[in-house]
């Protein structure tokens, strides 16, 4: 006998979890599932987990209201008031700030793993979301007037749509033959906790050089110590020689590439080098299945926004739903999910673009192209009306539309 539900979601990371929190608000019936167990071992500071999430005003209300950013340790929490952006090749550089904004911050920096941990909390706690974990699909059925999910454990459920986000190698995204736009950055993404000499001072730092693409991005400070986690974006054989080297050499590499603006003491955690791929699906949504955050689209971290985007979508997606619940509608036909591709793709296309523009423009060390590129980033930085603007696109107050 299959189970009955009006939403079945694949996939219980962040931008999954979420979804499946918000939408059982309005009373629909969700199976959330995900081949992990859905328990998050956290690391104990300052061994920070290497992988960090840049949280924006937007993202943080999303979280608020499903009662997840509430239940976050103040401790595992770092808000920025700053970022700083230069170019390692030149002189120029931009400075955002959020008092001249009007923000009470930037945005927040927050481990995946504390993050994913509360969102479970919440998922258990909903009477509307029975959870599949440790399991995944075996087999499924798409049409206009339902879907028919069979699960590795065995488990048959139905339901009026599919939301797939499980991830940037989507298996429902490649076997329902979405067509995608994709090609390698040409660059691998070094992350990993460090500790500092000097406070970041509540400052997202980010370079632009001849040693790649570094972010350092503040954690909270533990005994007066200081803490940053690093994304370091270098061609891929230059990250397999950072990796090698022992932590003595390697935080050299890493004091240079910083300008020699902080003296870099040690590494308390693993180092990671992940590949990285720019992905946009040409269509987010098929009779009775959409996708969302990394399923849909991934993009260059160099900014940051690849969970904002991903929370974006759940935004969109979660009012469409809810709109056509109230209405009657039936959830899963195309003229219901094309509203939530309509209401995010023009957005997700021109961030991608604008992170390509930027990766491209940085990662050339032609004298003359450097040249202009400080110049500009001089004149930039002078033009407060458009910070301000820059800065309310990335905290989800405005669009590109």
């Amino acid at each position: 006998m299959a189970k009955s539900y009006d939403l079945i979601i694949v996939g219980a990371g962040m931008v999954g979890a979420l979804s499946a929190i918000l939408l059982a608000k309005s009373s629909l019936r969700i199976a959330l599932v995900d081949k992990h167990d859905g328990e998050y071992r956290l690391s104990t500071p300052p061994a920070y987990d290497a992988r960090v999430s840049a949280i924006s005003s937007q993202s943080k209300a999303l979280l608020e209201k499903a009662s997840v950013w509430q239940g976050i340790a103040k401790d595992r929490i770092a808000s920025y008031d700053n970022m700083v952006v230069w170019d390692g090749l030149g002189e120029g550089y931009i400075d955002f700030n959020a008092q001249a904004t009007a923000m009470p911050e930037l945005g927040h920096l927050v481990e995946n793993a504390v993050l994913n941990q509360q969102l479970m909390v919440q998922v258990r706690r909903s009477k509307n979301i029975d959870l599949y974990l440790g399991d995944s699909l075996e087999s499924h059925e798409l049409s206009e007037s339902g879907v028919r999910v069979e699960l590795m454990s065995g488990h048959v459920l139905e339901a009026q749509t599919i939301i797939a986000a499980d991830g940037a190698m989507s298996k429902l995204r490649s076997e329902n033959a979405f067509d995608t736009v994709e090609w390698d950055y040409g660059h691998h993404a070094i992350v990993t906790t460090i500790e500092i000499a000097q406070s970041h001072e509540n400052t997202a730092w980010q370079s632009f050089g001849e040693e790649g693409i570094l972010a350092f991005l503040p954690l909270p400070s533990v005994d007066q110590k200081h803490f940053v986690s690093i994304v370091w974006s270098v061609p891929p054989k230059e990250a397999e020689s950072l990796m090698v080297l022992d932590e003595k050499a390697f935080c050299r590499r890493l004091h240079y590439a910083m300008n020699k603006r902080f003296d870099v003491l040690g590494i308390t955690q693993v180092r990671q080098a992940i590949p990285l791929r720019q992905r946009h699906a040409k269509q987010y949504v098929k009779a009775g299945l959409a996708l969302i955050g990394d399923a849909a689209h991934t993009i260059h971290p160099l900014a940051g926004q690849g969970a904002n985007l991903g929370f974006g979508d759940v935004k969109a997606l979660v009012e469409v739903l809810e709109k056509a619940h109230r209405r009657g509608e039936y959830l899963g036909t195309s003229k219901v999910l094309r509203r939530y591709q309509r209401a995010r793709m023009l957005d997700n296309i021109a961030m991608a673009a604008g992170m390509e523009s930027f990766k491209r423009l940085f990662s050339t060390q032609q004298p003359f192209i450097v040249q202009l590129r400080n110049i500009g980033m001089k004149q930039f930085n002078k033009g407060e009306s458009l910070k301000k603007k820059l800065v309310a696109r990335a905290a989800g107050l405005s669009s590109f539309s």
